[in-house]
């Protein structure tokens, strides 16, 4: 523990599972307040058990940010318990992974509702009680999605878009109150969840492919988002924002030619 958060009140949407646990721990382990808020009571209350063992305390709040007013109230809430807030950090995202003919109207407002206009809400009322202080941190949680097609929903690379774009018309309307918004776009990303089977002895030829496919041999974990996400929200970044961090091991520098050029001289 470095004692960089210490006493920092930190809320983090969407942190019951995933990339948002894994920044939760970081914040925790850096002596914050962390509050957690998820949709998911049961797996809310699995990691909270998880953390408890640890010796790590952490704050929970069940809520549906799709419904009107939620994220302000949920700002507003944290504020009457803890009196301040000094990082927000939008990770909730919502919709299961569709395709383009599956997408309908309704998983596409519960996806737009989430991860987009929650997201916009939230950090309205969040730069409103940061400018008290005037400081204060917002990360969004973002995807390489947001410009490049992948696997994902269509809704989520929408909100994904843009969620990227509202970082920078948030950190202009932020700066003058001393907030910095930035975003984290992660990448391949293998979550503490799913090692086991990544890393499975079947899995052997896709683990390689997906390796190889980096320029720097090796796929990311939920740990590089995390410490990610604690520079952007550190000192040491304070003059960083309206910033779009792509980490990605530098799967997306490469021009796709030149990968597959690569890939066919590895297979001869």
């Amino acid at each position: 523990m470095s004692g960089k958060f210490n006493n920092k009140v930190i809320l983090i949407t969407g942190g019951a599972r995933g990339i948002g646990k894994k920044i939760a721990k970081k914040f925790t382990e850096e002596g914050s307040n962390v509050i957690i808020c998820d949709i998911d009571k049961d797996q809310s209350e699995k990691t909270k058990l998880e953390f408890d063992k640890e010796g790590l305390r952490v704050n929970f709040i069940c809520m549906d940010l799709s419904n009107k007013g939620a994220p302000q109230g949920m700002i507003r809430q944290i504020i009457k318990d803890f009196g301040k807030l000094d990082v927000l950090v939008n990770n909730a995202r919502s919709g299961e992974r569709v395709g383009f003919w599956e997408e309908t109207d309704d998983t596409w407002d519960k996806g737009i509702a989430v991860t987009l206009k929650a997201a916009f809400f939230a950090s309205q009322e969040a730069i409103r009680a940061m400018s008290q202080n005037r400081e204060g941190s917002i990360v969004n949680i973002g995807s390489i999605a947001s410009s490049l097609v992948c696997h994902e929903s269509p809704v989520y690379h929408a909100a994904k878009a843009g969620l990227m774009h509202l970082t920078r018309y948030l950190a202009v309307h932020g700066g003058t109150y001393g907030v910095r918004v930035n975003a984290v776009l992660p990448g391949f990303i293998v979550q503490d969840e799913h090692v086991e089977r990544y890393e499975r002895a079947d899995n052997e030829e896709y683990r390689k492919t997906a390796e190889f496919c980096h320029p720097i041999r090796k796929v990311g974990c939920s740990d590089d988002i995390a410490e990610a996400v604690l520079f952007l929200c550190s000192t040491a970044a304070s003059f960083i924002t309206g910033q779009c961090i792509i980490v990605d091991g530098g799967l997306t520098i490469q021009d796709p030619s030149s990968l597959l050029s690569s890939f066919d001289k590895k297979m001869c």
